[in-house]
Protein backbone atom coordinates (compact mmCIF):
# COMPACT_ATOMS: atom_id res chain seq x y z
CA UNK A 1 0.00 0.00 0.00
CA UNK A 2 1.53 3.50 -1.11
CA UNK A 3 1.58 5.89 1.67
CA UNK A 4 -0.84 8.57 1.98
CA UNK A 5 1.06 12.24 0.20
CA UNK A 6 0.90 15.33 3.10
CA UNK A 7 0.38 18.70 2.61
CA UNK A 8 0.51 21.83 3.88
CA UNK A 9 -1.86 24.38 3.20
CA UNK A 10 -1.86 28.18 3.54
CA UNK A 11 -4.62 31.02 2.93
CA UNK A 12 -5.48 34.15 4.46
CA UNK A 13 -9.21 33.60 4.50
CA UNK A 14 -10.45 30.68 7.14
CA UNK A 15 -13.46 29.58 4.47
CA UNK A 16 -11.54 28.76 2.00
CA UNK A 17 -8.64 27.37 3.36
CA UNK A 18 -11.80 24.66 5.40
CA UNK A 19 -12.44 24.42 1.82
CA UNK A 20 -9.57 23.36 0.20
CA UNK A 21 -9.47 21.64 3.21
CA UNK A 22 -12.78 19.30 2.84
CA UNK A 23 -11.73 18.79 -0.47
CA UNK A 24 -8.35 16.71 0.10
CA UNK A 25 -9.25 15.16 3.88
CA UNK A 26 -10.24 11.90 2.37
CA UNK A 27 -6.85 11.36 -0.04
CA UNK A 28 -4.52 13.66 1.57
CA UNK A 29 -2.71 14.18 5.13
CA UNK A 30 -3.16 17.39 6.37
CA UNK A 31 -0.01 17.42 8.45
CA UNK A 32 -0.32 21.95 8.47
CA UNK A 33 -2.22 25.11 8.12
CA UNK A 34 -1.72 28.64 7.84
CA UNK A 35 -3.37 31.87 7.44
CA UNK A 36 0.09 34.00 6.46
CA UNK A 37 3.35 33.00 4.52
CA UNK A 38 5.71 32.99 7.51
CA UNK A 39 3.55 30.51 9.30
CA UNK A 40 3.56 28.93 5.75
CA UNK A 41 7.16 28.62 5.51
CA UNK A 42 7.48 27.90 9.26
CA UNK A 43 4.47 24.78 9.04
CA UNK A 44 6.59 23.70 5.65
CA UNK A 45 9.97 23.78 7.08
CA UNK A 46 8.28 21.99 10.19
CA UNK A 47 6.97 19.59 8.54
CA UNK A 48 8.51 18.88 4.92
CA UNK A 49 5.17 17.72 3.43
CA UNK A 50 5.16 16.04 -0.22
CA UNK A 51 3.34 19.08 -1.19
CA UNK A 52 2.34 22.67 -0.33
CA UNK A 53 -0.62 24.21 -1.27
CA UNK A 54 -0.04 28.03 -1.14
CA UNK A 55 -2.28 31.19 -1.64
CA UNK A 56 -0.35 34.06 -3.95
CA UNK A 57 -1.59 36.59 -1.41
CA UNK A 58 -1.27 36.31 1.89
CA UNK A 59 0.00 38.47 4.79
CA UNK A 60 3.98 38.68 5.75
CA UNK A 61 5.07 37.12 3.06
CA UNK A 62 3.80 36.22 -0.08
CA UNK A 63 3.00 32.41 -1.44
CA UNK A 64 5.64 33.34 -4.51
CA UNK A 65 8.03 34.46 -1.78
CA UNK A 66 7.00 31.48 0.42
CA UNK A 67 7.82 29.15 -2.58
CA UNK A 68 11.67 30.87 -3.23
CA UNK A 69 11.95 30.37 0.63
CA UNK A 70 11.26 26.59 0.30
CA UNK A 71 13.55 26.11 -2.93
CA UNK A 72 16.35 28.16 -1.45
CA UNK A 73 16.18 25.71 1.51
CA UNK A 74 16.59 22.78 -0.22
CA UNK A 75 13.33 21.13 0.91
CA UNK A 76 11.91 18.73 -2.16
CA UNK A 77 8.61 19.64 -1.24
CA UNK A 78 6.09 20.58 -4.51
CA UNK A 79 4.35 23.47 -4.52
CA UNK A 80 0.91 24.80 -5.79
CA UNK A 81 0.25 28.17 -6.31
CA UNK A 82 -3.71 29.56 -5.72
CA UNK A 83 -4.88 32.60 -7.07
CA UNK A 84 -8.03 34.75 -7.91
CA UNK A 85 -5.94 36.78 -9.97
CA UNK A 86 -5.94 35.53 -14.15
CA UNK A 87 -2.80 37.24 -14.61
CA UNK A 88 0.15 35.80 -16.61
CA UNK A 89 2.75 37.78 -14.74
CA UNK A 90 1.88 36.07 -11.59
CA UNK A 91 1.66 32.61 -12.98
CA UNK A 92 5.19 33.16 -14.54
CA UNK A 93 6.45 34.53 -11.03
CA UNK A 94 5.31 31.58 -9.36
CA UNK A 95 6.64 29.17 -11.82
CA UNK A 96 10.01 31.23 -11.69
CA UNK A 97 10.29 30.82 -8.14
CA UNK A 98 9.71 27.36 -7.92
CA UNK A 99 6.10 26.13 -8.30
CA UNK A 100 5.22 23.43 -10.04
CA UNK A 101 0.97 24.10 -10.19
CA UNK A 102 -0.34 27.37 -10.48
CA UNK A 103 -4.40 26.69 -9.86
CA UNK A 104 -7.07 29.71 -10.11
CA UNK A 105 -9.56 29.56 -7.03
CA UNK A 106 -12.25 29.76 -9.24
CA UNK A 107 -11.38 26.28 -11.41
CA UNK A 108 -10.41 24.80 -8.29
CA UNK A 109 -13.09 22.38 -7.95
CA UNK A 110 -12.40 20.82 -11.52
CA UNK A 111 -8.55 21.93 -11.85
CA UNK A 112 -6.75 21.31 -8.25
CA UNK A 113 -7.19 17.37 -8.09
CA UNK A 114 -5.81 16.89 -11.23
CA UNK A 115 -2.98 19.79 -10.30
CA UNK A 116 -2.11 17.50 -7.34
CA UNK A 117 -1.72 14.62 -9.02
CA UNK A 118 0.61 16.53 -12.16
CA UNK A 119 2.90 17.59 -9.29
CA UNK A 120 2.85 15.16 -7.33
CA UNK A 121 3.96 12.86 -10.74
CA UNK A 122 6.64 15.36 -11.61
CA UNK A 123 5.19 17.29 -13.90
CA UNK A 124 3.80 21.11 -14.38
CA UNK A 125 0.29 22.01 -14.38
CA UNK A 126 -1.47 25.45 -15.13
CA UNK A 127 -4.87 25.97 -14.92
CA UNK A 128 -6.61 26.86 -18.16
CA UNK A 129 -3.94 24.77 -19.99
CA UNK A 130 -4.23 20.96 -21.31
CA UNK A 131 -0.88 19.85 -19.58
CA UNK A 132 -1.74 15.94 -21.16
CA UNK A 133 -0.20 14.60 -23.81
CA UNK A 134 -1.72 15.25 -26.71
CA UNK A 135 -2.24 12.30 -29.87
CA UNK A 136 -0.79 12.98 -33.05
CA UNK A 137 -2.69 13.20 -36.28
Amino acid sequence: MSRIPTVVLADDHADFLEEVQKLLAQDFQIVGKAHDGISALGATREQQPDLAILDIEMPGLSGIQVTRAIRESGLGTKIILLTMHQDEDYMHSGLEAGAQGFVFKYLMRSDLRHAIEEVLSGRTFVSGHDTRPRSSK
